[in-house]
């Protein structure tokens, strides 16, 4: 079993323990983000850990990938969703935890080796409208900014629930933008996953992402200073776990050279890059794959190199958190 230890800066504000949280976001969509999110937390349930998958994204994907669109409108759409949360956020709505709106995939976890566990927090079509809804009727000035303060940390307090509390980790999958509940995520996480494709557009995107990262959180703990009276100052400072490569095209097991030189641009850059890449491969990245279980725990699904891919990636994953204390 994997044990994750973590250490939180500053002194303690949550009477609940934390958990630890990384967020997958990249600006460009289409980089396997999705994919990416549901192997990983399938795999590492594999190996024994409790996972929430948590889907903020409103495409919705990481969602289907476990639930048909069918059972989702039926079971989950009206009021087990992550927008039901942000609505109750807002005042629309009567206020619910996060821990209210834990599903358990059944399929998945029929397919977990041990005492592991996958549970998810869904995503909704209109999480969309979320952003603006948020702001809505603030004015600006100190007004807005106190509660643009509040709305970003409140994912934060909102993953400290008592319910929440038996979980190794959360995984965030988020929208493929900066907005304010992307923001929201960044300020909950502990580290970042940056999946990414090996080409210009996702180069550039990295640097300029990573620099929007620290501008909120230099923002954001400056703001907690100036708001000690909406939540007790702390200190955040989510880490990079790595980028991690997809869609790669390999020749003799290597990445063709026009991939090795964007990974390298990256690598320049000065952030830590996974060692194993994600191969291109129809199936695995395809929107209409099956639903209900991830590649890595599917038996006979005939991507064994991208089954093995994924497994790498997930101890390079646990390692690039924190090496040192890394239990198994």
């Amino acid at each position: 079993m994997v044990i994750l230890r973590r250490a939180r800066y500053g002194s303690p504000v949550w009477e609940v323990p934390s958990v630890y949280v990384v967020s997958v976001i990249n600006y460009k969509g289409g980089v396997g983000k999705t994919t990416l999110t549901a192997n990983l937390g399938a795999e590492l349930a594999n190996r024994g850990m409790k996972v929430l998958l948590v889907d903020l994204d409103p495409q919705t994907s990481l969602t289907f990938s476990f639930y048909e669109p069918d059972d989702w409108r039926e079971r989950l759409r009206d009021g087990r969703t992550v927008k039901r949360w942000y609505d109750g956020l807002r005042g629309d709505t009567p206020a619910v935890t996060l821990g209210e709106l834990v599903v358990s995939p059944g399929p998945a976890n029929a397919h977990l080796a041990g005492a592991g566990r996958l549970d998810l927090i869904a995503s909704h079509l209109g999480l969309t409208d979320i952003d603006l809804a948020l702001a809505r009727g603030v004015a600006d000035g100190e007004e807005y900014d106190r509660e643009l303060f509040r709305v970003r940390g409140s994912l934060a307090e909102g993953l400290h629930d008592e319910a929440l509390g038996g979980y190794d980790l959360v995984l965030i999958d988020c929208p493929p933008n900066f907005n304010v509940v992307t923001q929201s995520a960044v300020i909950a996480s502990d580290h970042l996953l940056i999946p990414a494709k090996a080409d210009y557009l996702s180069t550039l995107g990295i640097d300029y992402l990573c620099g929007n990262v620290r501008e909120l959180v230099d923002r954001y703990n400056a703001d907690s200073r100036r708001f000690a009276t909406i939540r007790r100052h702390h200190k955040v400072a989510p880490g990079i776990a790595g980028v991690v490569f997809t869609m790669i095209h390999l020749n003799a097991q290597r990445p063709v050279a026009a991939h090795q030189g964007y990974m390298d641009q990256v690598r320049a850059l000065g952030l830590p890059v996974f060692p194993t890449v994600l191969r291109e491969n129809v199936t695995l990245f395809a929107t209409n794959t099956p639903r209900g279980v991830p590649a890595v725990l599917r038996p006979r699904v005939g991507l064994p190199a991208v089954q093995e891919e994924l497994r790498q990636i997930t101890t390079e994953f646990i390692a690039h958190l924190q090496p040192a204390e890394v239990a198994a």
